[in-house]
């Protein structure tokens, strides 16, 4: 089986989050049991610079493709990325970058006003060359939210000729993301107005590149069995909850998965000091290793909690910037990482200026930090809004960092509520609320810091249920291929 893989980042190279990350670590998984693929991504400025700096290199494969777009013509040419020896983040899969210079020659991924443009650019060049990108046509090209949307259209138009028997998947990694623009974009994406219509493209007046996408699929899956159900409804859904169900037959939940080599506390290289579920040795050493950097006591007992994350209104750090006194009142150190808008990084600013003895933030994106808090925090908080999947979770418990979450969506799905039942039955791994508000997160908080005051062999537990989870991708990689399967018959 053949399957062409469309996405808009992909990490190392370019990625704001789980979409990056999925793109990484998916298509190894499929290849691994059995399919050819190829990985597409746009040739960034920001990409370039990053094959460069980990000393990789482009190879010219002489494909080329030219999309006319109101008179102008852009012309792209595909380059192989050939990652350096050594490079153990870099995927195993074929990964491919689209070069545009006019499209993607520019600083940063999105928000450049033409983004639609530069997208259904990028679909037709990948659809254009897929044969000679894979070896021959594909069975399947797999799109990732909005920004490859297009490419089930596209496969029901102007491509079917060269396309004949070529099925589309499409992957929805967040629902609020959608691709809204103006019908006068139709002329730009390249699509004839009988496809604005309300059963595939008009949404309010608008373009919505989502829409199209869902009703064209021959099928979709979101990255949770839980995401895939709450988004038919109006409080996940965006508006596009109607659209949902009446495809729900063709809708799969499939949960993500991390690379449990990539993020492994016994070889990680981001780590001062490895260790496993059967000796913790190491995690308490990098607990100390963060404290001391951080400017924090080392020999002081209390729990330290980490944050991880996008500042955004769905991630719920407004609620944390709530709870900072109260953490403080209860002697708990909180080190927190992520970039979001001007004002949420000044208020954490400033509550790390008034709260200095319990709280350090740092406004960076930094993988290799990441790697250091999830492996030396004893909490890791992610109250989200909502969550299609999450990895963070995941990550946290990989390295014995006790998740508290709200539970919705992957969160749900993954972290199992520490009860007395699930104490029993040994399946307790973290600690979730219900409602979306600073007093339910303050209740999930309260219960961690009883467990973690009061009964440390049950935290223990706790840890160890944990980082013995499977979350590797190949259980999801198998459902993918039964998604396949299921569209080509």
């Amino acid at each position: 089986m053949r399957v062409l893989y469309v996405a808009a980042e992909c990490t190392p190279w370019c990625s704001t989050g789980g979409l990056g990350e999925v793109t990484h670590a998916l298509p190894q998984a499929l290849m691994d049991i059995g399919v050819e693929i190829a990985v597409c991504i746009p040739l960034y400025r920001d990409a370039h610079r990053k094959i460069i700096e980990r000393g990789g290199t482009l190879e010219d494969t002489g494909a080329t493709a030219s999309v006319w777009m109101g008179g102008r013509r852009l012309d792209s040419r595909w380059f192989r990325i050939i990652p350096a020896d050594g490079d153990k983040v870099a995927s195993r899969a074929p990964t491919f970058a689209c070069d545009c210079p006019p499209l993607f020659d520019r600083d940063g991924l999105y928000g450049h006003g033409d983004d639609e443009a530069r997208f259904s650019t990028f679909c037709r060049a990948a659809l254009s060359c897929s044969a000679q990108l894979l070896g021959g046509k594909p069975d399947i090209v797999h799109a990732h939210d909005w920004h490859t949307a297009l490419l089930p259209i596209y496969l029901a138009s102007g491509y079917r000729q060269f396309l004949p028997n070529t099925r589309s998947v499409l992957s929805i990694h967040n629902i609020a993301y959608q691709g809204l623009y103006p019908p006068s974009s139709l002329a730009t994406i390249g699509v004839g107005p009988e496809w604005f219509n309300t059963d595939v493209l008009e949404f309010y007046g608008a373009v919505n590149l989502m829409k199209g996408g869902i009703a064209m699929a021959d099928a979709v899956t979101t990255v949770s069995p839980r995401y895939a159900q709450e988004i038919q409804t109006p409080e996940f859904g965006e508006r596009l909850e109607g659209v949902l169900r009446r495809h729900s037959g063709k809708l799969t939940g499939i949960l993500n998965g991390i690379d449990m080599d990539l993020w492994n506390p016994e070889t990680d290289p981001h780590l001062p000091f490895h260790f496993s579920a059967d000796d913790l040795a190491g995690k308490a050493a990098n607990r100390r290793h963060l404290l001391e950097v951080a400017r924090m006591d080392p020999d002081d007992p209390h729990p330290v909690f980490v944050g991880v994350s996008r500042l955004v209104a769905q991630k719920g750090f407004d609620l944390v910037a709530q709870l900072i006194p109260y953490l403080a009142s209860r002697s708990v150190r909180f080190i927190l990482l992520g970039r979001g808008s001007e004002a949420m990084e000044h208020q954490f600013h400033e509550l790390e200026r008034w709260y200095w003895p319990h709280f350090r933030f740092h406004p960076h994106h930094d993988m290799a930090m990441s790697h250091v808090l999830y492996a030396a925090g004893d909490a890791v908080l992610v109250p989200s809004r909502w969550e299609p999947c999450g990895l963070t979770q995941l990550y946290g418990m990989r390295y014995g960092t006790v998740p508290i979450v709200r539970a919705v969506g992957g969160l749900r799905d993954t972290v199992v509520p520490t009860t007395q039942h699930t104490l029993g039955n040994g399946t307790a791994n973290g600690f979730a609320f219900e409602h979306d508000s600073l007093t339910g997160l303050q209740w999930a908080v309260d219960r961690a810091l009883d467990v973690f005051y009061g009964t440390p062999d049950i935290w223990r537990q706790i840890q160890l249920n944990g980082m013995r989870r499977d979350s590797a991708w190949r259980g999801a990689a198998e459902e993918y291929v039964r998604v396949f399967e299921r569209v080509l018959r």
